[in-house]
């Protein structure tokens, strides 16, 4: 079976090397798999700027799991997180809160742009107690970039600390924060850093560990699974070894490529190869570039193109060639990411075969010889 060209959020394609690792089974109480996740925690706090006393913590599951881990673990009974919503994955931070019963206020953006940081300064100012802001890098279900570099600063000048949803960023967007503001961040294994789902991790600063009365979950206890690991080397309940392995061997990669400024380019110059495409065929983005990342993409077709998103989605999968829908309320749109194991080959194939599927529905007119050899 022929594996599919992923351009989604996440899972993503990963290399032979990294599916290879995780066919390879591990004890968990072996010297090998300690010395293993140290290294890992070692390579995940080369990869941003953070103050000295920060540790990393591994957490089981998927990125919404050391999301939710950090909210419940770190904000005590007299903290006030406010929640600066702009898209899907804020809304879950905020719906976190909710359903753990923190201290939470809300403020609601436009899904289509990033912070608007003068309207978070107006809300901090106008609610006293503010302890924490809690925000997303990007909001993947658009693909909306947010300045966390400016939130942090203002966290900074206004006494808040940051905590971060940086899931679909880690480790290919620069990630400027002010140590004074900076509580922790989630990421996950298998979206930049091209590892496969299953674990992710905290980066927090480790005087916000512990500040909790009672704890107000087991398995989510950020400060019990970084106290076991500092005292055993053990992770308190089943590692997901294989997926560490996996991880492992991604890092190194990542690292051979140039780290985040190598994985960055790479991205871009997939995202040029991309948008020069579309526009070629006669889609374009739905959000003001100023707003977007080379990471993930909604698109429409211009004014005038009727579009069957199912159909095309249908018909790309069949040629093994995977695009996600999209929340936004416009019927036409889709998602395009060109993170992970993807190549310019690969853009290519997709921009051909959604220009044959628009072709085939009387969206475009018949390709001519130039259309086809036509290649940016």
């Amino acid at each position: 079976m022929r594996a599919p060209k992923l351009f989604t959020p996440g899972p993503l394609n990963t290399s032979d090397a990294v599916r290879a690792a995780a066919a390879v089974d591990m004890g968990s109480r072996t010297p090998e798999s300690q010395v293993m996740i140290r290294r890992i925690q070692q390579q995940l706090a080369r990869i941003v700027s953070l103050p000295p006393e920060v540790v990393v913590v591994p957490m089981q599951g998927s990125g919404t799991f050391a999301v939710e881990s950090m909210l419940s673990s770190l904000l005590a009974e007299q903290d006030h997180v406010l929640v600066v919503e702009n898209g899907a994955y804020s809304a879950r931070m905020a719906e976190i809160c909710r359903r753990y019963g923190i201290r939470h206020t809300v403020l609601s953006m436009s899904h289509e742009q990033g912070l608007d940081l003068a309207r978070v300064e107006q809300a901090l100012q106008r609610q006293e107690g503010i302890t924490h802001i809690a925000a997303t890098h990007f909001e993947t279900a658009l693909g909306v970039r947010n300045d966390i570099a400016g939130l942090s600063q203002l966290a900074r000048r206004c006494g808040q600390k940051l905590l971060l949803d940086t899931i679909s960023s880690f480790g290919a967007l620069p990630l400027e924060l002010a140590h004074e503001s900076f509580a922790a961040l989630a990421l996950s294994a298998n979206k930049c850093l091209h590892g496969l789902p299953g674990v992710a991790f905290v980066i927090v600063q480790q005087a916000a560990l512990g500040r909790l009365q009672r704890p107000r979950t087991l398995a989510l206890d950020l400060t019990e699974q970084h106290r076991e690991l500092e005292r055993s080397g053990q992770w308190r309940f089943t590692p997901p070894l294989q997926i560490l392995r996996a991880l492992d061997v991604a890092l190194g990669e990542y690292f051979e490529q140039g780290a985040q400024p190598g994985r960055l380019a790479r991205y871009e110059q997939c995202s040029t190869r991309l948008m020069a495409g579309m526009r070629r065929i006669g889609l374009e983005l739905v959000l003001d570039p100023a707003h977007t990342a080379p990471l993930i993409y909604t698109v429409k077709p211009r004014a005038g193109l009727a579009l069957d998103v199912a159909g095309m989605e249908s018909f790309l999968a069949e040629r093994g060639l995977v695009i996600y829908p999209t929340k936004h309320a416009h019927p036409n749109t889709f998602r395009v990411g060109v993170i992970g194991e993807l190549h310019l080959g690969d853009i290519d194939a997709l921009i051909d075969a959604i220009d044959a599927y628009l072709r085939q529905s009387s969206v475009l007119p018949a390709a001519s010889e130039t259309d086809l050899s036509c290649r940016v």
